[in-house]
């Protein structure tokens, strides 16, 4: 779980300055390619995530755990996604999707911190 939460806070704790970065000016090219490389840092750091999520099997005892986990890493997939959805055409919708749904996987990874320390993993 340790190494997929650093994953995860590397995707996630650095994306509101990343927007606010991009947000000076969305047409600028070089903030444009600062933030798609964000997103793309993001996506390598999230397929590792995944690779060792499925690298272990879930014990029964922490199957909520991981299935929370399982789905605080769609919910980033799924921002990231968005995110870069957005890049290709200025879509508004899909910054602002991307964003609520990093948002609510920010809210996810507090609540998996809060679930790790009652199970003492």
């Amino acid at each position: 779980y340790i190494p997929i939460d650093r994953l995860l806070g590397q995707i996630i704790n650095p994306f509101q300055k990343e927007l606010k970065a991009l947000s000076a000016d969305p047409y600028d090219d070089q903030l444009m390619e600062q933030f798609c490389s964000y997103i793309q840092s993001s996506l390598h750091r999230l397929e590792k995530s995944k690779k060792l999520y499925q690298s272990i099997q879930i014990p029964q005892v922490t199957y909520g755990f991981g299935l929370s986990l399982y789905h605080c890493l769609s919910k980033v997939e799924d921002g990231i996604r968005e995110l870069e959805r957005y890049t290709m055409g200025y879509v508004d919708e899909y910054l602002h999707d991307g964003q609520e749904m990093l948002l609510e996987a920010k809210q996810r990874r507090i609540r998996l911190k809060e679930e790790c320390r009652k199970l003492d993993l």
